[in-house]
């Protein structure tokens, strides 16, 4: 009796010092992204190509929620809660691996800090909350909520280095797609770089309109569909990676749509509202796409019905 209440009360002090812990990180994670997390914020209101980001940590946060069922069998497996259990019972359930990953997202904290880099700073939380699971609950925890951690990483705005390498390439397809397909129409154009010369509309495929708004938030639509939905890794390949050619074939559709508009009822038509309701439909119809791509993944029998953990 006696050695039962003196482990109850160890158990109950190992509890109290994970509540302090916890509380500690805490606050240290306040004290070193209170800065960073609301400036990732701003952007995501002020820059279009991100307004996604609002929407990724609600996501994950339902992935969490719905793999609860299979956290719980998880976390009951060891008979210890804490990273401190009682001294000869328990088992730590959580790993030290966890503290090195930990240092390499601080140390992708400081040096995005140093570089004024800030996708290191903004990402090196997510390394961090990585290894805090890792640390605290173990690596099959970490396997549990490896997709929502790294499904995270799309509220992060990419480097600008990394944007405009994808951005300028993407501008270039877009107009040589839409030059192409405006001269099937019987359309005459002349494509100078990035603009095309119709002879009643000019066109500028812009940084705006190199699609890569719609390739971002494409790509998290097609890894949190795979995700949920398929079993094969490739099937969800296939899904994820055909957000790219859709992406490249709608924006040229929607350039083109554009073109005809204005080669065919001039110029004022095709600006304004129709600029910028095309956008939302051309998007709609990526969207539709990729669906039918999985549509097309299920006649192989490669799809379940939902992802519950």
């Amino acid at each position: 009796m006696v050695n039962g209440q003196g482990y109850e009360g160890a158990t109950s002090r190992a509890s109290a010092r994970t509540t302090v812990l916890l509380f500690l990180f805490g606050a240290l994670l306040t004290a070193l992204y209170w800065r960073i997390v609301p400036d990732m914020v701003r952007q995501w209101w002020d820059d279009p190509n991100y307004s996604h980001g609002f929407l990724v940590p609600f996501f994950s946060g339902y992935l969490v929620w719905a793999g609860r069922d299979r956290l719980r069998v998880l976390l009951s497996r060891s008979p210890s809660p804490s990273p401190f259990p009682p001294k000869g019972r328990g088992e730590h359930r959580g790993s030290g691996a966890g503290l090195l990953v930990l240092l390499a997202g601080l140390g992708m904290l400081i040096l995005g800090d140093v570089g004024a880099e800030n996708w290191l700073m903004r990402s090196s939380l997510i390394v961090i909350l990585a290894g805090l699971v890792l640390f605290h609950l173990g690596s099959s925890v970490l396997r549990q909520l490896s997709f929502p951690l790294v499904f995270l990483l799309f509220m992060v705005p990419l480097p600008a280095i990394l944007f405009y390498a994808v951005t300028f390439p993407l501008q270039n397809l877009a107009a040589h797609n839409a030059a192409w397909t405006l001269d099937l129409f019987g359309i005459p154009v002349l494509l100078d770089g990035n603009v095309l010369h119709l002879s009643r509309i000019t066109l500028g495929v812009t940084e705006a309109c190199s699609g890569v708004r719609s390739l971002i938030s494409l790509l998290a639509l097609a890894m949190a569909w795979a995700y949920i939905t398929l079993d094969s890794r490739w099937a969800m390949a296939v899904l994820v990676a055909s957000a790219l050619p859709i992406t490249i074939a709608a924006n040229a559709a929607r350039i083109v749509s554009t073109g005809l508009i204005g080669q065919w009822f001039g110029a004022s038509y095709a600006q304004g509202f129709f600029h910028s309701f095309s956008g939302w439909l051309i998007f709609l119809v990526a969207f539709v796409a990729l669906l039918a791509v999985h549509g097309l993944i299920r006649l192989v029998g490669l799809v379940r019905p939902w992802r519950t953990a």
